[in-house]
């Protein structure tokens, strides 16, 4: 019975080691639309999840160098340098929201002005 509990803590202890370090994925940093683009998209944003993946995977090749806790620390400031990606590219969508916002809302009283420019014109004939 010794021998059983024995095995039993060496193998839940050489588990335990072997499952301390997770990869990041990429799922984990892209919106689902994005995670599949490729580089001749239509889109700038596809393009730019595109390089982005491809610098994702590029730098997650360079932590397969590490073991353990070094290991541990490379993916961790991919996880950290991915985040920090992802809240400027946030602050860049809602900038690019706002600027929409503001050219529609401009666009919409240009065009009532100029519609009531020419029921004016119409009226003086």
């Amino acid at each position: 019975m010794k021998k059983i509990i024995s095995t039993l803590i060496i193998f839940s202890g050489i588990i335990g080691v072997t499952a301390a370090v997770l990869e990041p994925e990429w799922t984990e940093f892209c919106p689902p639309r994005y995670c599949e683009s490729n580089d001749n998209a239509f889109s700038k944003d596809a393009t730019y999840w595109h390089k982005r993946r491809v610098q994702f995977y590029n730098a997650l090749s360079k932590c397969s160098a590490y073991q353990g806790e070094q290991l541990d620390a490379c993916y961790d400031e991919l996880r950290a340098a991915e985040g920090r990606k992802n809240q400027v590219w946030g602050v860049r969508q809602e900038e690019k929201y706002r600027t929409t916002e503001y050219n529609r809302e401009y666009n919409k009283e240009r065009m009532e002005f100029y519609s009531i420019n020419q029921i004016l014109e119409t009226i003086k004939k």
